[in-house]
């Protein structure tokens, strides 16, 4: 992407300098002119961001790190443009340190914080930025830095155990499925021209052997184009607004994880809008920006339909138990929270239960998987079985009767 740098006047009266990552022009103005600035001369950076954008991505380990750091800086009372000085020079990652200093150059030119965050939004979201500018309206800034760099472990702790529970079901699918076309392309067709040539009438299940490896034998080409267009189509598709809300709605249908992506969801609801509560958002914007980061595009736009109906002054829990989403644990506890005065700590309680109920859910994933991996094993042998011994006992009893 470009790299523009603009000169502006700011809502003080001040000139200010920086740079942009953006499509055109027209873009940088844009976002000029939602922070009050008057542009007065944008221009195309040539050739950095060729550069940049050869450079290695951020990764979200990183990001934690820096925010950690970061923490640590500001609570020991170093000022922000010197903290983020100290940082780039211990950053190894060349593209993280360049938008650090970036971020630096625009901070020096009277930028805040969070308007210089929302520049990179490959390294730091939206709920990222929006933290840390609800923290510099409060004057908090190194709290809510800290809420989120444990929001960021957290989450990234449960992609780690996600990932090594639902290894072993991959290995065990993906053998499973070359086992199956090993067999439908090289065993099963010798043993029907032996069934042919003696005779024997073939029974369904090995018609549909026979018909399966003739396809994969003589139209493998048809048979994997079709599926490589249909999954390059349903990737476009799924990246999609409406296709990925349809998506993830059909997620969370799915056995066993269907309840596990919602329980996730749950968990970071709770946990950001907890985060951003404290932090002194007003609760519209803080629910706007939880629709847009839940992680669910179907649950985000029924948050963005609670969003609205707390604009009419409805509240939260009766919008929530309105859209049959949210289960009845977290109504309730946001309901006595709302009655109370204590909405943070009912969050607080709803993210600890969700917390436990992942943990619980991740470790037990392979347990509750087995199952239907047995019963999908059990029918492809079963097939197998049928189609190859069925025939050899008409064949049997053909030469009995003889």
């Amino acid at each position: 992407m470009p790299i523009f740098e603009y000169k502006a006047i700011n809502d003080l009266g001040k000139t200010v300098t920086g740079t942009m990552e953006a499509g055109y022009p027209g873009a940088v103005s844009e976002y000029l002119s939602k922070q009050n600035y008057m542009p007065l001369k944008i221009i195309e950076k040539k050739g950095r961001s060729i550069v940049f954008s050869l450079r290695r991505k951020v990764k979200r380990e990183e990001v934690i790190t820096f925010t950690k750091q970061m923490v640590t800086l500001l609570k020991a009372g170093v000022p922000i443009i010197s903290s983020l000085e100290a940082l780039s020079e211990q950053t190894d990652n060349p593209t993280l340190k360049e938008t650090i200093n970036r971020i630096r150059e625009d901070l020096e030119a009277g930028s805040n914080f969070s308007n210089s965050l929302s520049k990179y939004p490959d390294v730091f979201n939206e709920l990222y930025v929006n933290t840390v500018r609800a923290g510099e309206t409060g004057g908090v800034l190194d709290q809510v830095l800290f809420r989120l760099g444990s929001l960021m472990t957290y989450e990234e702790e449960i992609k780690s155990k996600l990932k090594g529970a639902i290894r072993y079901p991959i290995i065990v699918i993906t053998l499973m499925i070359v086992a199956f076309t090993i067999l439908m392309t090289f065993v099963v067709p010798r043993f029907v021209d032996v069934f042919a040539q003696a005779g024997a009438e073939l029974p369904l299940p090995t018609k549909i052997l026979l018909n399966t490896s003739n396809v994969i034998k003589n139209y493998w080409y048809l048979v994997f184009g079709t599926i490589f267009a249909l999954v390059i189509l349903f990737l476009v598709y799924v990246k999609t607004p409406s296709g990925k809300i349809v998506w993830d709605r059909v997620k969370l249908k799915f056995p066993v994880f269907g309840s596990l992506f919602l329980k996730t969801s749950m968990s970071r609801f709770a946990h950001m809008f907890e985060t951003l509560n404290k932090s002194g958002l007003p609760i519209l914007q803080t629910m706007e920006i939880v629709s847009k980061t839940i992680g669910n595009a179907y649950i985000g736009r029924e948050l963005e339909k609670v969003g609205q109906n707390i604009e009419k002054g409805r509240g939260i829990s009766k919008p929530l138990q309105e859209s049959k989403l949210f289960p009845p644990l977290v109504i309730r506890m946001i309901a006595v929270g709302e009655q109370s005065g204590a909405l943070d700590e009912m969050l607080k309680n709803v993210s600890e239960h969700y917390d436990s109920e992942v943990n619980y859910m991740i470790e037990n994933l392979v347990a509750l998987i087995e199952p239907m991996l047995t019963v999908s094993i059990g029918a492809m042998v079963l097939l197998l079985a049928l189609g190859i011994f069925l025939p050899m006992w008409n064949i049997m009893s053909a030469a009995r009767g003889f």
